[in-house]
């Protein structure tokens, strides 16, 4: 920090998904997990260079709001020098020498101590940014997972895991997208998961060609193949998962040859992590598994390398094979992994997710091969010599998923 400040707020409810998420960097920092909380950072102070400002609730609060640590219980909890009530925080800032400094902060909406804080720093006259060194370090901090952060991952892709297989033990009793999301979220809470890393995705037959279809309101039919996009959330830290699954719990002649290529192309993906590899590269080695499969299918032609330099493939898969993984489903990442100008380190958690989706409207690939969606995703631990396949237990096998649909009849 040198001699920078840093004034990071807590999250705020959220209206869209109708529930409160901690900001993650927050929580990175201090694990609270309160709202209205705020946190200062001041590599100038003696004793006192962690401070961490907490609402404390009135018993009236108490009986409609729901109950805070407060400062007693937080000060247990938190590893700060000082823990105040967040009506402190004024006269804090008042007593800080805040003048001719730069000062990291991003206001949160709806924080109660947003103007404090603004009117305060611009009272000084002192410098305000929301990136730089400071915060460069701390996201490159959550990019590398310590031991104690992989084993909340574990945990949190375990449940997400055989949540997954049952959903496949119900193929063949719901006939409803939202019968396998509740599913999904039952398995999950009655193994302690509260939250979700996201909205879950439940696509069945078409409407899995669709990259993020949310709805989750359609039919199974038989016929159908279920794609079950899904994560749930332990102790901060996500899972994302996908698995594909015959509703029938057998795949046709089509659909079987069609995964056995997606699947091909993601454990290619999986086996080329390693320390010193880009995310590009992941891409296009598993593009290059995908393409050469459907190739031999007759759904596309054409020169490996060409389609994947002039991006032709994209029409039946889109997306990115990878993103980071921790406290955020899409991870806090420095620029240029993506575009692979820097590699991968230990301790970095991906996912690897490569797909095929054939719309309706497709004319370039043949009409039994359309209308399918088929994605497989793991999460990968990139370690000091390789990797750790940290979903290897949920199944994706052929016969495995066929045997474990067959399994809940």
């Amino acid at each position: 920090m040198g001699t920078d400040l840093l004034i990071l707020p807590a999250g705020m409810p959220q209206q869209e998904i109708s529930r409160f998420l901690q900001d993650t960097n927050f929580f990175y920092l201090t694990g609270f997990p309160e709202q209205g909380a705020l946190l200062v950072i001041d590599p100038n102070g003696d004793s006192e260079q962690v401070s961490l400002f907490v609402r404390e609730n009135t018993e009236r609060e108490q009986v409609w709001d729901g109950f805070t640590m407060g400062v007693e219980k937080a000060s247990e909890l938190c590893p700060a020098d000082k823990v105040r009530k967040i009506d402190e925080l004024e006269d804090f800032l008042t007593n800080l020498q805040i003048k001719g400094r730069r000062v990291y902060y991003k206001a949160v909406r709806g924080h109660a101590s947003c103007e404090v804080i603004e009117k305060a720093i611009q009272k000084e006259g002192a410098e305000i940014v929301d990136k730089g060194p400071g915060l460069d370090t701390l996201t490159h901090m959550r990019m590398i997972k310590s031991p104690l952060e992989v084993e909340q991952m574990r945990k949190a892709i375990k449940i997400t895991g055989e949540a997954h297989h049952a959903c496949m033990r119900a193929g063949t009793r719901h006939r409803h997208e939202y019968q396998f999301e509740a599913e999904f979220e039952y398995s999950c809470k009655m193994q302690g998961v509260l939250h979700w890393a996201f909205g879950s995705i439940v696509a069945a037959g078409n409407h899995a060609t669709c990259q993020h279809y949310i709805e989750n309101a359609g039919v199974v039919r038989d016929q159908d193949l279920v794609l079950l996009d899904a994560g749930g959330i332990w102790n901060g830290y996500c899972a994302d998962l996908t698995r594909t699954f015959p509703a029938s719990g057998k795949f046709s002649a089509i659909q079987r040859d069609l995964y056995e290529v997606v699947l091909a192309s993601e454990k290619a993906g999986v086996e080329k992590v390693a320390p010193g590899v880009c995310m590009i590269d992941l891409h296009k080695h598993s593009a290059a598994v995908l393409i050469d499969g459907l190739k031999e299918l007759g759904v596309i032609k054409g020169d490996t390398d060409q389609l994947i330099e002039s991006a032709a493939y994209k029409d039946i898969w889109p997306g990115a094979l990878c993103h980071t993984l921790g406290l955020d489903v899409h991870d806090a990442l420095l620029p240029g992994y993506h575009k692979g100008d820097k590699p991968l380190e230990p301790g970095m958690v991906i996912t690897v997710e490569p797909g095929f989706y054939s719309q309706a409207f497709n004319p370039d690939i043949p009409e039994e091969f359309r209308q399918i969606g088929i994605r497989v995703e793991d999460d990968v631990l990139v370690t000091e010599d390789g990797y750790e396949n940290l979903s290897i237990d949920t199944i994706k096998e052929v016969a495995d998923v066929e045997a474990m649909v067959q399994s809940g009849k």
